[in-house]
C-alpha cells in the first residue's frame, strides 16, 4: 500500500468549499432580513446596490473574513488527516503508530555557517505510516519487510522485496542427499531485499547502510524464523534525456523552456525509485506544455524498462528550444 493508492480519493466533506460571492450574498440576505418593515427593507436593498456605500464595504469585509475563517478551518482539518498533513502536524499524527521522522543527514555545527539536519520527507514518512500496521505481522509479508527496512535508517529511500524463483522442474527429490535437500528447502525461504539510498547521487547503497538494514531485518522480532533476508543495493540503470522542443512563438521560447525543464526535472525525481520505468510518453507529456507545437526526443530512443532490482539514474538532461516554422 502506498500514497498512490489513495490519489483518486475525493476531498472529505469536512473540507468546506470557499466562494466569496456566495458568502457575500448570504451576508446581504441576512442583513436585509433584519428590516421587518417592507419599505425600509426595499430602501436598504437599493443602498446595497451601491458598491461605494459604507454598509456594502462592511458586508464585503465581513464576507471576506468569513472566507479566511473557513480557510483556516479547512487547514486545521487537513492538519489532522494523514494524506493532507505536513511538517510538525504530521510528526504528531504518526506518533500513534510509534513513528518519528528519521534523520537522513545529521546537523553539523562545527562548520561556518552551520549545516541543518536533513530529515525524511513528508511523502516518505506518510508511506511508512501506511506500512506501520503491516509491521505488526509475524508472517513476513512484503509490506512488513518494506516497513522495517525503511525504518532502519533515514537514508533508505525505497525498498523492493524479491523472492528468487527456484526451478524445481528438473529436481528428483529421491536423488538428493540430506544436505542437498536441506539446502533446497533453505533456498525456498530466501528473500532479496533491494534498497535505494536517497542521499546518494546515483541511489547505490553503501555497504554501511546495507549492514544497518541487514541487522534490523535479522532481529528475531522482525524476521519469521524460516525466512532468510539478504539485503542488497539496487542496481542503477543510467540514462540521459536529450530533446528539442519547438515553440509556437519565438518570444515565448525562454518561458516555455523553463516550464518544460521544471516538469521534466519533477518527472525524473519521481521516477528515481525502484522498479519505475522511464517512458518516452511521459517525457513527451512533461515537455509538451502550452506554447509548444511539438517535441522531438533523441534520447532515450526507446522506453527504459526498470525491474524490481533496479532504479533509473538520469546522468544528463539536454533540452533545446527552436522556433516552429
Amino acid at each position: 500500500m502506498n500514497l498512490a493508492d489513495f490519489s483518486a480519493l475525493s476531498a472529505p466533506a469536512l473540507i468546506t468549499e470557499l466562494d466569496f460571492e456566495t458568502i457575500y450574498a448570504e451576508r446581504k440576505a441576512a442583513f436585509l432580513a433584519l428590516y421587518t418593515d417592507a419599505t425600509a427593507q426595499a430602501k436598504m436593498s437599493k443602498t446595497l446596490e451601491r458598491e461605494s456605500d459604507p454598509v456594502v464595504k462592511l458586508l464585503q469585509e465581513s464576507a471576506y473574513r468569513e472566507v479566511l475563517f473557513r480557510q483556516q478551518r479547512n487547514d486545521d482539518v487537513k492538519a489532522l488527516l494523514v494524506l493532507y498533513s505536513s511538517g510538525s502536524n504530521l510528526d504528531q499524527l504518526v506518533v500513534d503508530r510509534g513513528l518519528k521522522r528519521l534523520i537522513i543527514t545529521p546537523a553539523d555545527n562545527t562548520v561556518v555557517p552551520p549545516v541543518d539536519a536533513v530529515y525524511e520527507s513528508d511523502h516518505d514518512l506518510k508511506e511508512r505510516y501506511l506500512l506501520a500496521m503491516d509491521g505488526l505481522s509475524v508472517a513476513g509479508p512484503v509490506s512488513s519487510y518494506q516497513f522495517y527496512a525503511e525504518s532502519a535508517d533515514g537514508r533508505v529511500g525505497d525498498v523492493s522485496v524479491v523472492s528468487p524463483q527456484v526451478d524445481l522442474s528438473n529436481i528428483v527429490l529421491e536423488n538428493l542427499t540430506k544436505a542437498q535437500l536441506i539446502q533446497l528447502i533453505g533456498n525456498l525461504f530466501y528473500l532479496d531485499i533491494y534498497i535505494l539510498q536517497n542521499d546518494s547521487e546515483t541511489g547505490v547503497a553503501t555497504q554501511e547502510l546495507i549492514n544497518i538494514v541487514q541487522v534490523a531485518l535479522d532481529d528475531e522480532k522482525v524476521r519469521p524464523c524460516c525466512d532468510k533476508a539478504i539485503v542488497k543495493s539496487v542496481s542503477v540503470v543510467n540514462y540521459s534525456i536529450v530533446a528539442t522542443i519547438f515553440a509556437k512563438q519565438t518570444a515565448q521560447a525562454a518561458a516555455v523552456l523553463e516550464i518544460a525543464q521544471q516538469n521534466l526535472q519533477n518527472y525524473v525525481a519521481e521516477q528515481k525509485r525502484i522498479g519505475r520505468s522511464i517512458r518516452r510518453s511521459a517525457i513527451y507529456a512533461a515537455l509538451h506544455v502550452d506554447g509548444i507545437e511539438h517535441v522531438d526526443i533523441t534520447s532515450p530512443a526507446a522506453d527504459i524498462v526498470i525491474d524490481a532490482t533496479q532504479a533509473g539514474h538520469c546522468t544528463n538532461i539536454d533540452i533545446s528550444v527552436e522556433a516552429y516554422e
